[in-house]
């Protein structure tokens, strides 16, 4: 049997407000809903979402599931990392929609343009490109004292 879509890892996110999170995606990262799948009750069970090259789903919170949204749960320990060509103009269109920025888009020792958003139903995302391509001991040579 063939798989009806690409094999990879895609995010499944929980939220308080689905629709609003959905809207949110759209404005702050481009997503383009392909599917969503609502129960007769009318709870939307899931919205499949394209960003970028990688696919996103997103359900509204069901605890009789053990579907919990990071509110419910005090924080999300997880980082979502997109990669895009300007994570400053992502990040700027993200904060236009409602993010917040945990820390802001900029040049790092590793190599890439980072910065660190936390999206209105509290999932973390990093924004981020790759500017050079550095060797561990580049990457060590580099390396800030913290």
């Amino acid at each position: 049997m063939t798989s009806l879509r690409p094999q990879g890892l895609s995010p499944h996110l929980f939220v308080l407000g689905a629709e609003e999170a959905v809207a949110f995606y759209r404005r702050a990262f481009g997503a383009v809903e392909v599917f969503r799948n609502t129960l007769p009750d009318g709870l939307l069970l899931f919205v499949e979402l394209h960003v970028g090259a990688g696919r996103l789903l997103v359900s509204e919170e069901n605890p009789a599931l053990g579907a919990l949204a990071p509110p419910t749960l005090g924080g999300s320990p997880v980082l979502i990392l997109l990669e895009v060509a300007d994570p400053g103009a992502v990040a700027d269109r993200a904060v236009a929609a409602g993010a917040e920025v945990e820390m802001p888009v900029r040049e790092m020792f590793w190599g890439e343009r980072y910065g660190v958003l936390r999206d209105p139903f509290g999932h973390r995302w990093a924004v981020t490109t790759a500017r050079e391509q550095l060797t561990p001991d580049d990457i060590v040579d580099r390396t800030p004292d913290f």
